[in-house]
């Protein structure tokens, strides 16, 4: 629930960095987002995972457990999103470094945004779900 919480944070900062059109900020808040989103079902399902970003393999793993079909038909997909936002997050963070211009974030920033929202949508559910299910079992 935690690691949903810091997620939904990241996202508000992507949020915000979007209205003010700082894309390179968007694009490493929206990595932090999902990353921390998976890292909450990873938790919920006791596996544990690196001190790193991209923990696209681990999360993979996912595919062993017993998971509702509206959840489990998208890790592939979650897990491709993550590992594209772990690459394009050192360019992000370290642009300016290489002399990259913000504004050659603003496509990612924009075709990328849909897909993290569904991300967190979907975490946040089958957690709901979860927490639902424990809390009629006790």
């Amino acid at each position: 629930k935690e690691a949903l919480e810091r997620a939904k944070r990241w996202y508000q900062g992507a949020v915000r960095a979007f209205e003010d059109r700082r894309w390179d900020d968007v694009i490493y808040s929206y990595e932090m987002a999902v990353e921390h989103a998976l890292k909450a079902i990873l938790i919920l399902y006791g596996i544990e995972y690196p001190k790193k970003h991209d923990i696209s393999i681990i999360y993979l793993s996912l595919k062993n457990k017993n998971l509702p079909e509206s959840f489990s038909k998208n890790i592939d997909t979650h897990a491709k999103i993550l590992n594209l936002l772990v690459k394009k997050r050192g360019s992000a963070a370290y642009g300016y470094v290489e002399g990259i211009n913000i504004n050659e974030f603003m496509k990612d920033a924009k075709d990328l945004k849909q897909d993290v929202e569904v991300i967190l949508n979907q975490c946040e559910k089958l957690l709901n779900e979860f927490n639902k299910i424990n809390k009629s079992e006790k």
